[in-house]
This record gives structure tokens, sequence and C-alpha cells, in this order.
């Protein structure tokens, strides 16, 4: 639930990057951090203290993540059994409570303190009916085979032990009991204004969810910044709704049950048409790093983030692929250029490059974790450096994100490099090293290049 405003990001990260950071000694040195495979999918962010309650009391989520709409979705009847998983102080548990009046509300957090901040603010506006619950990191405490709903807003990404505390939620669904889930999105950069751990897609959900017993029943994209989805338990006949097929883009063309073509738009999209060969709807999710190919199997684009998209007509969609360029050129891919859609299978430390950076964190020695800027301009840079080997004054000329001087965004996309495997002190733009890191005032930065500089033998 903790979330950090992109105006706040610029400024932490810029000049300088992190306070904490501010901390760092001169013997605090950047380790490259291999994401193995567990961590290709996600890290899970940290939880929110309680100190941080005004924050969900803040009055902008009324706009920003509309709780109205949100419950009208689910549709609670007056008896319904409800639990607010991660509830903090009680934002939804509150507006829940009085919709259910002849039922009752389960508000679950690990803090007691976030408990106690609920329990004032339900007395102060005179709502009734909540449960406090004082769960566990990996156990929800609930009653076995109550819960009608369970609604998660905003928090199933900090659950550090999400498969048993997936488990315990499908222990504590009553018969017919559903999920709504909300998580703010990858896809589309809504979410790009938050910490790299506090969006996730549609596949990484779907790829936690799914095999902890869950089938999802509805995918709504109707929210400004949020996917929200409703899951059920796999098998249960009382389920209203009957599942949605989730399919991966390839898996769903090799099997007919999708017609797909690519074509360029522009430097930072490529547009893929896509319509489904059968009557019911699918939910079609695409991984990042998936190579656009030219003429003559010339890469063009690759997909910088991880995609979705709900088909529930028969109609051809245009479905936008948010990608960078794999070279510089004079003219970006058009809508007039055909491309052929690869999966990433043998892309090597590109393919390690895209996933670093759709996660998007590192660390500096025994600090806590530390996040990038989320900008197109330092991923492509990251990925001109490794796929096309570019010297400084080409990357430092390329369009750039005003809020990100050219010397930060060529300096990150060092660092995205370094953490996915590749030797930077061996590309041409390591001989602008000094010109690049000369400049910067961000102690996070230097420390790294001190150490880079210090590996390469004065080179």
């Amino acid at each position: 639930m903790r979330i950090q405003r992109l105006s706040e990001v610029w400024t932490s990260w810029v000049i300088p990057v992190l306070v904490a950071v501010v901390l760092m000694t001169s013997s605090w040195i950047l380790q490259a951090q291999p994401i193995d495979r567990a961590e290709r999918h996600r890290v899970p962010a940290d939880f929110m203290s309680y100190q941080g309650a005004p924050w969900l009391e803040r009055d902008e989520r009324m706009v920003e993540e509309q709780p109205d709409a949100v419950l009208e979705t689910m549709a609670l009847a007056p008896g319904d059994v409800v639990a607010d998983i991660g509830c903090g102080s009680g934002y939804y548990a509150r507006r829940m409570a009085p919709l259910v009046p002849q039922g009752r509300v389960y508000c679950v957090d690990i803090q007691p303190e976030m408990l106690e901040i609920m329990d004032g603010l339900a007395r102060d506006e005179g709502v009734s009916g909540i449960v406090p619950v004082l769960g566990e990191s990996d156990d929800p405490k609930l009653p076995a085979g109550e819960i009608d709903w369970i609604i998660l807003a905003d928090v199933y990404h900090e659950m550090s032990d999400y498969e048993s505390m997936l488990a315990g939620m499908v222990e504590a669904l009553a018969p017919g009991g559903r999920v709504a889930l909300l998580e703010y999105r990858i896809e589309d950069g809504t979410g790009d204004n938050l910490k790299a751990d506090h969006a996730m897609s549609v596949r990484q959900v779907l790829a936690e969810w799914l095999p902890a017993g869950f089938v999802l029943t509805g995918l709504h994209e109707f929210l400004p910044g949020q996917h929200l989805f409703i899951m059920g338990v796999h098998g249960d006949p009382e389920l209203v709704g009957a599942p949605l097929r989730t399919v991966d883009l390839f898996d769903g063309i090799g099997q007919g049950l999708l017609e797909a073509t690519a074509v360029g738009a522009g430097e930072e999209s490529a547009t893929v048409r896509i319509r489904k060969m059968s009557h019911e709807p699918v939910v079609v999710t695409m991984p990042v790093g998936v190579s656009f190919e030219g003429e003559g199997g010339r890469p063009e684009m690759m997909s910088r983030r991880d995609a979705a998209i709900l088909l529930d007509d028969d109609e051809w969609h245009d479905w936008s692929i948010r990608s960078v360029q794999w070279h510089r050129r004079a003219e970006p891919v058009g809508a007039s250029d055909q491309l052929e859609m690869m999966p990433p299978s043998d892309r090597g430390t590109l393919n390690q490059l895209m996933y670093t950076m759709q996660v998007g964190t590192y660390r500096v020695a025994d600090s806590p974790l530390l996040y990038l800027p989320r900008a197109h301009s330092l991923e492509q840079a990251a990925v001109w450096i490794a796929a096309e080997d570019l010297p400084y004054d080409d990357l430092a000329s390329a369009p750039q994100d005003p809020r990100l001087p050219a010397q930060y965004a060529v300096a990150f996309a060092l660092v995205y490099c370094d953490a996915a495997g590749i030797d930077v002190t061996q590309r041409r733009v390591w001989d602008a090293r000094e010109q690049i890191f000369g400049r910067l005032r961000d102690p996070g930065l230097n420390a790294w290049y001190r150490d880079k500089a210090g590996q390469d033998g004065g080179r």
C-alpha cells in the first residue's frame, strides 16, 4: 500500500538519489544483484508502517482509486461476511461495513497499531460491524469457510510469504466466495509514479494466483491506474460467473486460439493487432523481452514491460506494447512496417536486462532496497549500450526525459546493464566515464563508479 508520487521520486533519486544513501561511506559498493529465476518474477515490497496511515486516508484516493466504483462492482449483499486483508486504517473496511448490516467485516492487519487507528476512526464515524484481526505474515487468521468476499487493496505486492497467504484465503472463503484484488498496473505506465515493487502486471498476478488454486472470473480496467481482479476458488460449484480463459500470447497462437500480427508504432511502442478465434472471452498476456523483428530478421523493437489484454468479442483489437528500439535509427518503425514477434528465449543477457529493468531495484552493499527511475530514456540507453555498444555522445544526444539529465540517464543505464551481467567497462560508453560521473552529485552512483573504475585498472 505504500506508494510514492513521481515528484517525490525524482527529488529523491536525481540529486541525491535516496536519503538512505546519503549515509553511505566510501566502503559501500554497489553489488550487481543477478536476478535469478525466482526473482525475475518480482521482488515483494516492504510493508507500510502504521506511521504512514494518514497517507491511506488522503482525499485523492476518491479520484485515484474510486473506491465506490470498486464496491459497486463487488455488489455486496446485506448479509455478506467480508474480510479486508492488509486493511491498514480501515479505508475499505469502514466503507463496506454499512453495506453488510446483517453481516460483518474482518479487518486484518499485521500491525496492532494499524488496528487501533482503524478502531478509532470507525468510532469517530459511527461505523460498527468491524472485527479487528491481528494477522501474521503467513496467515490471515480468518475463520475457515466463512468469508463471502475478500478485498486486498494495493497490499498483495507487500506479502513476502504469498504462497501461505493465498492458501489461507482459499481456506477462509465460503462456497461461492470471491476475492477482489487491486494492484497498480505495470503494463501501460500508470504505475510508473510508484516505486517499482508497488505495481504488478496481470501476468505476474496470474503466475502466483492460478497455481494457488484460484481462477480469474473478472478483469476490470476502468480504474485510472489499477487492475481490479475478481478471483474465485477453482472447482467451486457455487462460484458465480464462469472462469476466464487465460493464455500466453505465443501459446495461444500455437494452439490456434489467437490470430495476431505486429507493426511499428514509433520510438516507444509496437502495435499488436489481435483477435480470438473462439467464442469465449480470453485474457492474453505477453512477457517482457519479446522481440519485434523486421525484414530479414532484423531486430527492431523489444517489449520493456509485461502486457495484457482482455478479448471479449470477435473483433480485431490494437494492443499497444511499451517497447524500446534495438538500434538507434533516423526514423522509428511505423505502422507500415510489418514486424514478426519472437518470444524471449534466445537473447541471453538482453533478456536478463529486460527482466532487470522491469524489477527496477538494486542494493548498495547492506543498504535498504533502492529504486531506479521508471523512464523510457534510461531504459532505451541501457538497451543501446547492451545491443549496439553506442558511445556516450550518441546516447546523450538522443531525446531525454526533461526530468532526468543525460548524465543521470546513462549512469542509471550502466547500473541496469551491470546488474544484468554485462561488463560495462568493455563498452564504448565507458570511455566517457569521467564526463558522465564527474558531474553527478549522487552518492550511490558515485560509489558504484569508484568500484567499477577500480576494477578496470584505470583503462
